[in-house]
């Protein structure tokens, strides 16, 4: 190598280096030394309010988790919510691939740009403003659906009314976000499949469950994935359209209201290192098993 080629390469390793230090002073600052300071705590007595900092016990915090009531109650209730509320996820995805076929399909093509944006729009939109639009929509003395329907339905105070309602928002927010991805993946078959069907006379029904839906799957694959997980970490939904209530609490809204309302850091760092153990056991799970439906080119 000659001296100047070696100059060369070392302006173009400190460029490079000079490029990625800022994320990777992110990344050790608000990531790794959170991670590290969240294992640290969970075997810990960490409470703010009290100031006590003892690891005398250090698997205590677990054991109040699953097996003191005055916990135990609230962090059951939080994980059985979470999971009832990922219902939505499907739903969604089959009305976004409802919409993407309805929208690459002929008879709407010319206007689908125009399409694609409104349905796209609730993906962009803050979660803050969709739940507190929402809320106004539920809402039990002037919400739109109540007045619509003249009824007097009691959307927070039932558990079960609560967990309708958030699930039916978080179908219309996710529904855009998952049409685009779905027409993406149908602009990436090729149209020679569908050519070969034209001549073999099949229907436009056959050829989207016999062509584009087997081809759409590394993408359902994706949106699941990445939705599943979105949807263990929901926090938003308890925090600003449920306030609070018992039926919408998710497990994001116990560490909270106990790490940060109660001070109770260990225990809320407990509850954040099982939360995070169940997410990388159902994303390993889930890539475990995808080669027996997803499509590989």
């Amino acid at each position: 190598m000659t001296k100047s080629n070696r100059k060369l390469y070392t302006k173009e390793k400190r460029t490079a280096f000079a490029f990625i230090t800022l994320p990777l002073i992110g990344f050790s600052v608000f990531t790794l030394f959170s991670l590290v300071a969240v294992l640290v705590f969970s075997f810990a007595d960490y409470n703010t309010y009290r100031e006590t900092f003892d690891f005398s016990k250090p698997f205590q915090n677990f054991v109040n988790l699953f097996t003191n009531d005055t916990y135990s109650n609230a962090f059951f209730r939080s994980i059985g919510n979470t999971v009832l509320l990922l219902i939505g996820i499907p739903i969604g995805m089959v009305a976004g691939l409802f919409v993407a076929a309805l929208l690459q399909s002929k008879a709407v093509k010319k206007g689908s740009k125009v399409f694609q944006v409104l349905y796209y729009l609730p993906a962009v939109t803050s979660a803050v403003a969709v739940n507190l639009v929402f809320r106004y929509i539920f809402n039990p003395s002037y919400g739109l659906i109540n007045r619509l329907f003249d009824a007097d339905i009691p959307w927070f105070s039932n558990e079960w009314l609560i967990k309708i309602a958030i699930i039916l928002k978080n179908t219309w927010s996710s529904m855009g976000g998952t049409m685009i991805l779905y027409i993406a993946g149908m602009l990436a078959i090729p149209q020679s499949y569908y050519e070969s069907a034209d001549v073999d006379g099949a229907s436009p029904l056959r050829k989207f469950f016999s062509i584009t839906f087997p081809l759409l799957t590394p993408t359902t694959f994706y949106i699941i994935i990445t939705s599943v997980i979105g949807g263990l970490q929901s926090y938003a939904d308890a925090q600003i359209f449920g306030a609070g209530a018992a039926g919408s609490q998710t497990i994001v809204w116990f560490i909270w209201n106990y790490g940060i309302n109660q001070g109770k850091q260990g225990l809320a760092s407990a509850a954040s290192l099982v939360l995070a153990v169940f997410i990388m056991i159902v994303t390993v799970i889930q890539f475990r098993y995808s080669n027996k439906w997803v499509y590989e080119d």
